[in-house]
């Protein structure tokens, strides 16, 4: 079923379609917030909030890209999760070893998991989205321009950048523990 009869049914008051995309969506959404807001329990209710958004305000959907609405709400809701935690003037340390949704059980991916992700948290909130979205949810960057709300050579840059920048700190041997 495509996402727009997948829409329809949903506009039909079909329960059982919108539990099927709500598991359709839910591990790249869910995904997506943990390498965001890098803790696994907040990503765990932004992602709850983001499908709750989207329930409620179904019927405004109107694009071609369910996977990118559900994103972009999911953006939103990260972005929000960062203004509170900045206005509370929260300073906790992250935790450095976070559980990860991980495909294969060895040691090996764990370690280079874990390391991603301390990697990813040295960029800049704008770089690091960029290159979660291009690798990770594999978007166009015309489809992230839209998202971010910015043009698509600003996207390539940021996307260019986080590379390099990461990149360097592989080469430097920053953030081995």
């Amino acid at each position: 079923m495509t996402d727009n009869e997948l829409m329809q049914e949903v506009y039909s008051g079909n329960q059982e379609a919108l539990s099927d995309l709500i598991e359709l969506y839910y591990a790249d959404i869910f995904r997506f917030c943990l390498y965001m807001v890098q803790s696994e329990d907040d990503a765990y209710d932004i992602t709850q909030e983001t499908f709750l958004k989207f329930i409620k305000y179904s019927s405004a959907y109107r694009q071609y890209n369910l996977k990118g609405y559900l994103l972009t709400i999911a953006r939103n809701l990260c972005f929000s999760y960062f203004r509170m935690q900045k206005e509370r003037n929260h300073s906790y340390e992250r935790e450095t070893l976070e559980k990860l949704p991980i495909q294969n059980d060895s040691i090996q991916n764990t370690e280079n998991s874990i390391y991603l992700q301390k990697l990813l948290s040295e960029l800049s909130p704008e770089n690091r989205e960029v290159v979660i979205l291009r690798t990770y949810e594999e978007l166009k960057f015309k489809d992230i321009a839209k998202m971010m709300g910015c043009s698509v050579s600003t996207v390539k840059s940021r996307f260019r950048l986080g590379v390099q920048h990461l990149k360097r700190m592989v080469e430097d041997g920053n953030g081995k523990s």
